[in-house]
């Protein structure tokens, strides 16, 4: 059991656009001002005359649900979704993307990146940032290529220890400026040698902290230690670790002495950087690869191609160097983090106050778009969990209830508008090929999945069943992609009969086996303990049809902490599960052999060339063809089954929204926060 980071790598688009989000009616709003009396009375605006006509509104606030704040509002720093979002409002980023995910101008024009390549062949990219004219943060101070590498080295500071990793883009000069020494690489590699020379002890550590992040209770369960002895306190603690580290030494030790390693290099690495930086003698104040070509352009360099470097150096928001800047110094944050509880930036909004759990922000009129329609946004906690009722009951303008059939009908019934759009994910069930070594038995299996009636009963036309493991929007996702495995138990049998296994007559039973031994396979899935999940029916149907054929399929309804703990120690034959995608298709983290979430363990020279080659190249065409060929490798190795494709729901308040200002035609790249400068209320 693995103390493992899931990664939902999010790209910044889709925290921009598919957080989830509530909102509630704003009051008509007066000017509350003191007569010479002292008496508090109500007057209108005395410039009021002056103005340009507007549009009259009845409402001129749109307030927002959100869970508890920790109040890092900062577009360094915020790590819960919460805190981000509210950064998100005050911030404005480079570059954007459009409806199909593909990177467009922003803050800065899109220019194609340059691949540039020397006399040896190696190969550089360059990235060309050009901002528009005349932009400026909510204070006025104008925006300038000073602010973007200020926000560059912000984000790469040795000390930077927010949630942002641009630092691992292999920037030019990069490692130099981290480190803050330019002849790092010898130190560096040393660290690395030695950092592998860790005792049992220090393996041992690692097992325990992963105790004590899940706790007793939760190990017990996973381990079967019941305490024979009758053992109290400490000594109960003590025998409980003992069996821990007794299960994980004998099924996963290897993993935990990775991480001791780079525990124990990290250590070093961070009392290197310590020391380089303890004398305040900086001696790489700069980053080689990111340089100023004129007020408004800056040029980033990296070396080799990498397609998700768009998205990561484009990801940024520009930060204004005049107000986080003050008195930052290389390697001392300090000042930096005292002003993350008031973020400022060139976002469409500008940040009030946090009081009462409920921050305030007002329409910035510098904002690049023009100033936002909605004058006034709040954000407040919700505790409510029913989403539609919260609409309904006129708390909320804006939610996002789970989609299912009868969802739809309630909101069509309440009168409530509705949007759906598709999920940046995917549902699938997977195979472990370590476990299940015969590719002719794991193509059995698929033979025995039948997905579409069991997608429509759970979804029905809300969800649809896909045939390549990647998300259908996604750019990368085959055209006029044909079933791999239709549902067929012949088929299935003819698998398991090329794999060896024949049906047998015992005691007037069928049994499939082989060398004596029944097919026995076991899936897990989380469903609530009652097999609440989509894909509960094709297992049921899966496991009586398996029996049919004389072998057995056990499903094991789990916790989903318990499911996903025991897909990272590879003790599940087959599993269920989700995958939440990002707006670049890289496979290399799932399907490389080397890949870190690799759990169906495949390994295949072909495909993992494929995936290298599509990341070693911006050509979206080149991409396209080389994810293909890897998505028809990964099914035919019958690792994994691609499901279904799922639609969120989105509920607007009519009668406070001007549902005509939504933007038209939303994908999960592009949502109705995209347009919050033209959205208006009634």
């Amino acid at each position: 059991m693995k103390n493992i980071t899931k990664i939902v790598s999010i790209c910044f688009l889709i925290l921009c656009l598919m957080l989830s989000l509530t909102a509630c009616k704003g009051e008509e709003k007066t000017t509350i001002k003191e007569n010479d009396g002292g008496d508090a009375t109500v007057t209108e605006d005395s410039d009021k005359e002056k103005e340009p006509k507007e549009k009259k509104t009845k409402y001129d606030t749109l307030v927002l649900g959100s869970s508890d704040f920790n109040a890092v509002f900062s577009p360094y720093f915020s790590t819960t979704a919460y805190d981000t979002e509210i950064t998100e409002r005050t911030q404005e980023r480079l570059m954007s993307n459009n409806r199909l995910g593909e990177p467009t101008s922003n803050l800065a024009i899109y220019e194609t990146p340059k691949e540039i390549k020397d006399d040896d062949g190696n190969i550089r990219t360059v990235y060309r940032f050009k901002l528009q004219d005349n932009l400026k943060f909510s204070d006025g101070e104008p925006i300038t290529a000073d602010d973007i590498i200020f926000t560059y080295k912000i984000l790469c500071d040795p000390k930077y220890d927010g949630s942002s990793t641009i630092y691992t883009t292999p920037i030019l000069g990069i490692n130099e400026y981290r480190y803050d020494d330019p002849n790092y690489a010898e130190v560096i590699e040393g660290f690395k040698a030695s950092s592998k020379d860790v005792t049992k002890e220090e393996v041992e550590a690692r097992m325990i902290s992963a105790y004590e992040s899940y706790g007793a209770e939760v190990i017990d369960g996973y381990t079967g230690f019941d305490n024979p002895d009758g053992l109290e306190g400490d000594d109960l603690k003590k025998a409980s670790i003992a069996k821990f580290i007794e299960v994980e030494t004998g099924c996963c030790y290897g993993d935990y002495e990775e991480e001791a390693i780079e525990m124990k290099f990290k250590e070093l690495e961070k009392g290197y950087i310590e020391e380089n930086l303890a004398s305040g003698n900086i001696k790489v104040p700069d980053i080689e690869g990111i340089k100023k070509v004129d007020e408004l352009t800056v040029e980033v360099t990296i070396e080799g191609v990498d397609p998700k470097a768009i998205w990561n150096l484009g990801a940024i928001e520009v930060t204004p160097e005049h107000y986080y800047g003050e008195g930052y110094k290389k390697g001392d944050l300090t000042k930096v983090k005292e002003k993350n509880d008031k973020p400022m930036g060139a976002g469409a909004y500008t940040f009030e106050k946090f009081e009462n759990n409920v921050v305030t922000f007002r329409a910035n009129k510098n904002y690049f778009k023009g100033e936002p329609k909605i004058k006034n946004i709040k954000y407040q906690v919700v505790s409510s969990s029913n989403k539609l009722e919260t609409v309904t009951l006129g708390e909320v303008d804006i939610s996002d209830p789970t989609a299912s059939p009868e969802m739809v009908q309630n909101v069509k019934d309440a009168g409530i508008h509705y949007e759906l759009i598709e999920n940046l994910g995917y549902g699938y069930i997977g195979i472990n090929s370590e476990r299940i070594t015969d590719k002719n038995v794991r193509k059995g299996l698929m033979h025995l999945m039948n997905r579409e009636p069991a997608i429509n009963t759970y979804y029905g036309e809300l969800a649809s069943v896909i045939e390549r493991p990647m998300s259908r929007v996604s750019w990368a996702y085959p055209e006029n992609a044909k079933p791999y495995y239709e549902f067929s138990a012949d088929k299935a049998l003819e698998c398991f009969e090329a794999a060896g296994y024949k049906q047998v007559d015992k005691s007037g039973s069928k049994v499939l086996e082989k060398d004596g031994k029944q097919l026995r396979v076991e899936i897990g899935i989380s469903g609530d303990g009652i097999m609440d999940h989509p894909s509960a029916p094709i297992l049921t149907q899966m496991k009586e049809e398996m029996e049919k054929l004389g072998a057995i399929l056990d499903i094991s309804d789990v916790d989903g902490s318990i499911l996903f703990d025991r897909l990272d120690a590879k003790e599940w034959d087959m599993w269920v599960a989700a995958w939440q995608a990002t707006i670049d298709p890289d496979m290399y983290q799932t399907y490389h052999s080397d890949g870190p979430s690799n759990h169906y363990c495949i390994k295949d020279e072909e495909l993992d060339k494929l995936i290298l080659d599509a990341r070693s190249t911006n050509d979206i065409e080149k991409r396209k063809e080389y994810y293909s060929k890897a998505l028809d490798i990964i099914m035919d190795d019958a690792v994994e089954m691609p499901v279904y494709q799922r639609k969120n729901m989105y509920i607007f308040n009519p009668e406070v929204i001007d549902i005509d200002t939504l933007p038209k035609d939303m994908t999960p790249f592009y949502g109705y926060f995209r347009e919050i400068e033209t959205l208006e209320l009634k």
